[in-house]
């Protein structure tokens, strides 16, 4: 019995037959909430879709994880505006308009606040 069901009841992913976790890739035909923290806000990019990740590598490594990792998100917003955001400071994405759900377990005290 798995514990994660995608929302017809089917299972998340097949999983290797070594026991590893399945790697996915996002389908880039839907549209995201990318949660982003900048070092004086928290920023919510609603009903985008991701068009790359843009690098300053040359493109001969084609290696997801250091282009993601020292690297870009470009992204469409609903209007056709595009932008790059630094992939570090994402901290959630959901498909638009799903509505996560959480549970605060602490606040964290700023330097303002002493």
């Amino acid at each position: 019995m798995s514990l994660f069901k995608t929302p017809r009841g089917e299972s998340a992913g097949s999983p290797d037959p070594d026991g590893s976790l399945p790697v996915t890739v996002f389908d880039l035909s839907k549209r995201y909430d990318l949660y982003c923290s900048t070092p004086s806000e928290d920023r919510l990019y609603e009903d985008v879709r991701i068009i790359a990740i843009r690098t300053f590598e040359s493109k001969k490594h084609n290696n997801y994880a250091s282009a993601l990792f020292g690297g870009y998100i470009e992204i469409e917003g609903h209007n056709g505006t595009r932008m790059m955001i630094p992939s570090l400071r994402m901290y959630m994405i959901c498909e638009h308009g799903s509505q996560p759900a959480y549970k605060v377990l602490r606040i964290r005290k700023t330097d303002s606040e002493g």
